[in-house]
């Protein structure tokens, strides 16, 4: 049997080659250089409430350090000795706002979350870039804030970045450049508005829009795009009422700034006039004609509005004398300078008319220059009265005396024939 004293032996003996074998290591290594490199802000300037973002590009500048191990294995009959070098990389543990009493805070949706957690590693020379939620409080002051990016580096030195955040109040603005303050019935004028960028940085996504209160506005509503810092541009619409009174005119216009919808609103007021403008006077038409005569109508067309107008015409509207026939069915004038006068002749053929009042209807007609729209308005409502012939009204009156004598004298032509046939009877039986 092996004695208690061999076995201690040759335990020993194994742990002394066990021990001989071991690898034995030494390393040296320097801190990995975590800067940041460049910082973006959008928008470039935040309206109060607003959201945007901060990007911040990191990099790891360390590109000559390196860490350094030894490793000794020591074996029964000789020492092996093992060296290896490699590069350090910088061990982002994590990256937070400290915003203080800025006002800028980290932009929290749905998550109590206000930092990146275990960002991970960059190797010698190697860059990310970590983008950071942020909102502007919703009562900030206008200013410059300066809120730090915190990095802690696990295996170097910690960072601490002041941000500058800009806020600015200014909005986006409508200013009136041209609003009539009267516009006549059934005419067509522009309206001139102009939207100013009151902000140091621009906006997108512009768009115009114009409502009125009974009446029509084309177009409806204009896209801009994008505004320059502090640019200002026209738009125009063309307004045409429906109705006569003072009218109310709503304009919006929408836009975002980065992400953050906004919108600015103006009101203007417009009192339409209940001339046309356009005006259809009557020169000439007779009171009374004879049935069967042909009656002349005369009339001026007055372009009284401050524009010139197109495809003018008179048109005479079917009357409800449905025996009247006119001549020409419309008269043609063409287009019209503002203060021109024309005018339009009609012939009325009175012969399938009845005797009275008739009433002859004439509308006048134009196009707008500016619109291309057509408007129809009730010119004029002519009554002529139709009178018969006189020889037609002897021959009325006489009617019932011709016919009575004609009753008469065929009374007395039957009488006398009775008489002779009587007569005649009589010398037969004598």
């Amino acid at each position: 049997m092996i004695s208690m004293k061999r076995i201690i032996a040759m335990f020993i003996a194994s742990a002394l080659i066990l021990l001989a074998t071991a690898p034995v290591s030494s390393a040296s290594a320097e801190s990995p250089a975590v800067v940041v490199t460049s910082v973006k802000v959008e928008p470039e300037a935040l309206m109060p409430g607003d959201s945007g973002t901060i990007s911040i590009c990191i990099k790891n500048t360390d590109t000559h350090s390196s860490k350094t191990e030894t490793t000794v294995e020591t074996l029964p009959y000789s020492q092996k000795t093992t060296t290896s070098t490699g590069s350090i990389s910088a061990e982002i543990s994590n990256i937070r706002l400290s915003s203080g009493r800025t006002g800028i805070e980290w932009l929290r949706e749905g998550s109590l979350r206000s930092e990146y957690y275990n960002i991970g590693a960059l190797g010698q020379g190697e860059s990310m870039t970590v983008v950071i939620p942020i909102k502007a409080a919703p009562h900030i002051r206008d200013g410059t804030y300066h809120p730090e990016v915190c990095i802690e580096v696990k295996n170097g030195k910690d960072v601490r970045f002041p941000v500058p955040v800009r806020v600015d109040s200014g909005r986006v603005e409508l200013i009136e450049e041209d609003v009539p303050a009267e516009i006549s019935l059934h005419e067509s004028k522009e309206i001139v508005m102009v939207v100013a960028n009151n902000r140091p940085n621009s906006v997108n996504g512009v768009l115009v829009t114009a409502v009125g209160e009974d009446m029509e506005i084309m177009p409806e509503r204009i896209f801009m795009g994008n505004l320059a810092p502090y640019e200002k541009r026209k738009v125009n619409f063309s307004v045409s009422p429906l109705s006569p009174g003072n009218k109310d005119i709503h304009i919006e216009v929408k836009y975002r700034n980065g992400c953050n919808s906004h919108r600015s609103t103006h009101e203007s007021r417009v009192f339409v006039r209940n001339s046309t403008g356009m005006e259809l006077i009557l020169v000439y038409a007779p009171r009374s004609v004879l049935r069967g005569e042909v009656a002349k109508i005369e009339f001026d067309v007055a372009n009284g509005l401050s524009k010139d107008v197109r495809a003018v015409s008179v048109v005479p509207r079917k009357s409800r004398d449905r025996g009247a026939v006119i001549l020409p069915s419309e008269y043609f004038i063409g287009d019209m300078e503002a203060g021109d006068v024309f005018s339009a002749s009609f012939s009325v053929d009175t012969s399938e008319l009845e005797e009275g009042d008739n009433i002859f209807p004439f509308d006048l007609a134009f196009r707008d220059v500016d619109t291309d729209r057509t408007y129809e308005i009730g010119g004029y409502e002519l009554h002529i009265e139709v009178k018969e012939p006189q020889e037609n009204r002897w021959l009325q009156s006489a009617k019932p005396i011709l016919l009575a004598a004609g009753t008469l004298m065929l009374a007395l032509i039957v009488g006398v024939m009775w008489l002779r046939a009587r007569h005649r009877r009589k010398k037969r039986t004598a």
